[in-house]
């Protein structure tokens, strides 16, 4: 009985002294990622009259969540050293297969790209809903065009892990099925990324979720002489030659948005190449609902669409892949003041399409960017009060998401 409850007593201390310890250093961790965001955390917040004090509750209240959740998420003390402790072992122990809270899985394949697990989704909702804005807005006369951004699993390339179920492929081929079957004009850019021969180890970057630059590049230069023949567009195609472009390269200077959740140590860095057109530019781009009348940005193509906080950054987790716009706004009016075609397109897009629109926008003469994330109000409306020569909506397979395809109000 005495030994028994010796060890009794033994295994409660142990338990006791455990949890203070645990206790005290959540309590070290949380001490130094307040200090080392407290320039953050203890900024000031902005005043008001009292007219709006009401409004200005409510901004504190969000500012002081968002300053909350950025510290002891993004900015936790010791996080990046932990992740690259964890990523040295995993890469020791050879695995392939990661578990993340968001995603589930996160997937390395024999290539060292890493991939966001993805299950079977039930497309026909979805297709629906872009089977009924196409032909409403057709009713109305106004062409719709569905792009298929690809998918970063790619047949005859990507190599998964015995055992892996992804279903990225499966639910793209589903998606365009029906859409064509629903009478939906479709076109896969991944089509155009063969056509332009860019090899497919160079369609997107190994850290991160999104295609490279140069295949948005590639796909745009293939799209053009398609608005032509398609849509009768009288579009310089000269503006999509590459010779006309200039190429800033960054080696190893960016870690994606995969391997930010995992550690530079899986599967490395990427190379980042920023393209610019060599060829006088002007631009007026509008964002609503701040200004419809007054330009927001005014100049160049880098001075009006390219952020160089983004581009030039030091810091390999920037997201250098969004250095063309920068965010998802809900809505950007672009204005080409030198094209002289007049021709006003819609794109209705998810995050593939920064960095096509971006090049896009030398060919044309407006672009409406619009994004379903942001956008305030019923996307149909607008487009029908709007009416533009060709509405485009580009999408991933990843954006099966009510919101992305909640046209109305």
């Amino acid at each position: 009985m005495k030994i028994t409850s010796i060890a009794s007593k033994t295994k409660n201390i142990s338990a006791a002294v455990t949890t203070i310890l645990f206790m005290l250093f959540v309590l070290l961790i949380s001490a130094l990622t307040v200090n080392r965001n407290r320039d953050m955390l203890f900024a000031p917040l902005s005043k008001t009259s009292t007219e709006e004090q009401s409004s200005v509750e409510t901004e504190t209240e969000d500012s002081i969540k968002q300053r909350l959740a950025l510290a002891f998420d993004e900015q936790i003390a010791g996080f990046d050293e932990f992740l690259e402790i964890y990523g040295i072992s995993q890469r020791i122990l050879g695995t392939s297969v990661y578990e993340d809270a968001g995603y589930l899985y996160l997937i390395r394949d024999s290539e060292n790209f890493l991939h966001l697990h993805s299950t079977r989704a039930n497309a026909a909702p979805y297709a629906d809903a872009v089977i009924e804005l196409s032909k409403t807005l057709e009713g109305e006369g106004i062409p719709f065009l569905y792009l298929q951004a690809p998918a970063k699993e790619i047949d005859g390339y990507t190599d998964y892990p015995i055992g892996i179920s992804y279903q990225s492929t499966n639910n793209s081929k589903d998606m365009l099925t029906r859409l064509i079957q629903g009478g939906v004009k479709t076109l896969t850019l991944s089509s155009l990324l063969e056509q332009a021969e860019v090899p497919q180890s160079e369609w997107f970057y190994k850290t991160d979720h999104h295609w490279t630059t140069q295949s948005a590049f590639a796909a745009f230069s293939q799209i053009l002489p398609y608005l032509c023949e398609e849509y009768g567009m009288e579009i310089d195609l000269s503006v999509a030659d590459r010779n006309h472009w200039n190429a800033l390269y960054q080696p190893q200077s960016f870690l994606g948005s995969i391997g930010r959740r995992l550690g530079v140590e899986i599967s490395g860095l990427d190379d980042y190449t920023y393209l610019e057109p060599s060829f006088e530019t002007s631009y007026q781009v509008y964002f609503p609902p701040e200004s419809t009348e007054i330009p927001y940005w005014k100049g160049s193509f880098h001075h009006t669409l390219v952020r160089d906080s983004l581009l030039y950054s030091e810091d390999v987790t920037a997201n250098r892949y969004a250095s063309y716009f920068q965010y998802d706004y809900g809505q950007l009016l672009i204005d080409n003041m030198l094209a002289e075609n007049g021709i006003r397109i819609a794109i209705v897009k998810d995050s593939f399409a920064l960095p096509f629109t971006a090049f896009l926008s030398t060919a044309v003469s407006h672009i409406d960017m619009i994004d379903l994330r942001e956008f305030d109000g019923s996307v149909t409306e607008h487009l029908i009060r709007t009416a533009p020569d060709l509405v485009i909506m580009l999408y991933t397979n990843s954006s099966f998401s009510p919101v992305m395809y909640q046209f109305h109000d």
